[in-house]
């Protein structure tokens, strides 16, 4: 049995970046630094969380593991300027769960911003 290797170019993932940091500051997306008022902070921004589920989305990615491996792979692009080592597994899976986002149920707001993705998610 072959490995399937999913592949993005990385000119897609700079644009998307792009793009989705656009969208969140016109619509001013508020960006918590913790959770509730008494939570820990935050390490990794809310939107670096949603814009690794909008990739997870892209790649047709179906299990945290492998969200977290792509992650890792991409990490210079997806945490361009940010001075910011990878993060773990475990926490990744967290923050994704907290943003209502599951491998095979991703979330809502991605197709709301990318609604071309939606066709791809049936395969």
């Amino acid at each position: 049995m072959t490995k399937k290797t999913r592949k993005i170019s990385k000119k897609w993932i700079e644009q998307t970046r792009d793009y989705f940091r656009e969208f969140l500051n016109e619509t001013d997306f508020p960006d918590p630094d913790r959770i509730g008022q008494r939570g820990p902070t935050f390490y990794y921004p809310e939107w670096l969380i949603m814009f690794i589920a909008v990739l997870s989305v892209k790649l047709k990615i179906k299990t945290y593991i492998q969200i977290h491996k792509m992650a890792t792979e991409y990490w210079d692009l997806i945490a361009k300027d940010l001075s910011l080592k990878p993060i773990s597994e475990r926490q990744l899976r967290d923050r994704l769960k907290k943003i209502c986002h599951h491998p095979k149920k991703p979330a809502v707001f991605i197709f709301q911003m990318f609604p071309e993705l939606e066709q791809r998610q049936g395969g």
